[in-house]
């Protein structure tokens, strides 16, 4: 014993270190900085009066303008203080730190038990993800770092939980589809903390612009989002994976760029975003609806589900934001290791096992899917295969696959309160070899 815990003692430290070094190396790099210089510009050069807070002159001109609420400026305000260069080093050691603590949180607090098949099968799907969060320095991973820890603690924590997604609805708006992961008993303290967070946030710029000032910021900031809203360009829908973006690339109006995957003929630009819009809220709702009904001990699962679903119905979903289905492929990557267990055993009845093997075909397809996306490099295809949603395809894959195992198997049943659960689990060889 004594010779085991020194020993014991270093792994941690080890792992620090290299994560350490990893960060600061994609840091020097990596990083281009690309969407952080937006966010650099628009604190420096707003707040010495060169550019207005929105518009196609913000940020660093049209169409990368800045688009974040008023609040966020308060939030990053001491960006102006530092080179660009300088902040992207922070920013991405931040970034780092803040995954770390987020999965050491989910593998503390849920059941998370990776088989090496699924652990491979995982980072294969999140390599490009990965790569292209850090390269553009997006704020995306802090947003999707606060949505995962604000649902693991929002019955443990309703407070820090509340703070949390709060953060993350201010900055992005669109994290608001969370909020009905909330209703269910023993999380609505979190909704109620939320909502507390929320109105805290949204009033204090008021002490620093005046409540002149700030109106006239909330309503340049509302009219450029709705100037984006509705412009139906090939420049907001070049490269999103999101249903609402895939569906308008199929129609015929957008030309040039897309015209290869354009199947729908003779549609008005409003008649096609509307349709896409209907289409993506009837798959939110369906599946909100499923998540309402499901019982409790799942709801740790059907956490990860919303994060595909999340990244399907936003109306813009850019492959370097496409970091928010890490939570999801991990959450899926455990519920493939334990349906590939339980297949080993006795447990399951036959209808059963032959959804828990759909789900794990689905899965491994949605899989092969994201790694396509990533070692396909030649341009003409790879822009063809991001035309057509080759990304959007392997997140609806995924999200039949949480389904199935969801409402179909056991396999997602008490693992909220699994500790007895991932020792019998353990027993069985690894991905039933």
């Amino acid at each position: 014993m004594s010779h085991d815990t020194p020993a014991s003692g270093t792994k941690p430290l080890i792992l620090c270190a290299l994560l350490a070094v990893l960060a600061i190396f994609s840091a020097l790099f990596l990083v281009k900085d690309t969407d952080l210089r937006v966010y650099w510009y628009a604190m420096r050069e707003y707040y010495s009066g060169i550019r207005p807070a929105y518009g196609p002159m913000s940020g660093v001109g049209y169409p990368m303008n800045y688009r974040y609420p008023p609040v966020t400026y308060l939030m990053l305000y001491p960006l102006r203080f530092t080179t660009v260069r300088v902040a992207g080093i922070f920013w991405t050691v931040g970034e780092w730190l803040a995954t770390v603590l987020t999965v050491r949180l989910a593998m503390r607090r849920l059941p998370f038990h990776l088989s090496r098949t699924a652990a491979i099968l995982c980072c294969a799907s999140l390599l490009s993800y990965v790569v292209l969060a850090i390269r553009y320095a997006n704020i995306q991973p802090f947003v999707i770092c606060a949505l995962f820890a604000g649902l693991i603690l929002a019955e443990a924590r309703p407070v820090w939980s509340g703070l949390l997604l709060s953060l993350a609805i201010t900055f992005k708006i669109w994290p608001i589809l969370f909020l009905p992961w909330l209703f269910p008993r023993g999380r609505r303290r979190a909704a109620a903390y939320t909502g507390l967070w929320l109105a805290a946030l949204w009033t204090a710029p008021v002490f620093v612009f005046g409540v002149q000032g700030y109106w006239a910021m909330l309503g340049q900031w509302r009219d450029a989002m709705t100037q984006i809203a509705t412009t139906y360009s090939e420049i907001y829908y070049v490269l999103g994976q999101s249903l609402f973006e895939v569906v308008l690339r199929y129609c015929d109006f957008l030309t040039g760029a897309f015209r290869d995957v354009a199947w729908i003929r003779s549609i008005s630009p409003a008649t096609a975003a509307h349709g896409a819009e209907v289409f993506a809220a009837a798959v939110y709702i369906g599946v909100t609806w499923r998540m309402l009904r499901s019982d409790r001990r799942q709801l740790w699962a059907w956490d990860g589900a919303a994060f595909v679903l999340y990244s399907l119905v936003e109306p813009h979903a850019v492959k370097s934001g496409l970091i928010s289905l890490a939570p999801a492929v991990l959450t899926a990557g455990y519920l493939y290791a334990r349906g590939r267990r339980e297949l080993c055993g006795a447990s399951l009845k036959p209808e059963e096992r032959r959804s828990a093997s759909i789900a794990g075909v689905l899965f491994l397809c949605a899989c092969m899917l994201f790694f396509l996306g990533t070692v396909i490099q030649y341009r003409p295809w790879q822009r063809f295969l991001l035309a057509a949603g080759l990304d959007c395809w392997a997140e609806m894959l995924l999200l039949a696959a949480f389904t199935i195992w969801i409402t179909r198997t056991p396999i997602a049943h008490d693992a909220a309160n699994a500790g007895g659960d991932r020792g019998r689990l353990d027993s069985y060889p690894e991905d039933g070899r």
